[in-house]
């Protein structure tokens, strides 16, 4: 079965989904930072749709601990839990079998594959310039440069 490619939704927003890595490079501010703060800018002025699975809040939390930085993981995951304009997609038992699917067929990180699984069964275009998201033929993947490019034509 086809998964959906579908770039816009019924109120014709791009609708996407952010993967893990472009937020930790947007609070770090590491090199290519600024086209996140356009998307985030453009999610803010409610002009894209977004949204995020929870097993980012997860990776958030691992990535900040493994700094020992539980300060720092406590004021990220609360940022991303607390900001009303991206939606926090749960895993459900569907979300959870695809993401199963994903893995075994593509060989991908499990957390990977649950952000592709959401990102599929939301029809959202997954951001991010991680490889092994492109490998998933059923999802969309843009970089974030991709994204600005596409959305400012």
């Amino acid at each position: 079965m086809s998964g959906p490619r579908n770039l816009r939704n019924e109120s014709s927003k791009p609708k996407i989904l952010l993967d893990t890595k472009p937020l930790i490079k947007f609070f770090a501010k590491e090199e290519g930072w600024e086209p996140i703060q356009k998307i985030l800018s453009m999610i803010e002025d409610e002009k894209i749709e977004a949204s995020i699975s929870v097993v980012t809040l997860t990776e958030i939390q691992y990535e900040y601990m493994q700094e020992r930085r539980a300060d720092l993981a406590k004021t990220r995951t609360e940022q991303l839990r607390y900001t009303a304009y991206i939606k926090k997609l749960e895993i459900n038992e569907e979300t959870a079998i695809k993401a199963g699917e994903f893995k075994g067929k593509y060989h991908i990180p499990i957390a990977d594959a649950f952000i592709a699984a959401s990102a599929y069964y939301t029809k959202s275009i997954v951001i991010s310039d991680d490889a092994d998201f492109k490998k998933i033929s059923e999802i969309e993947t843009r970089t974030e440069e991709e994204f600005n490019t596409h959305i400012s034509t």
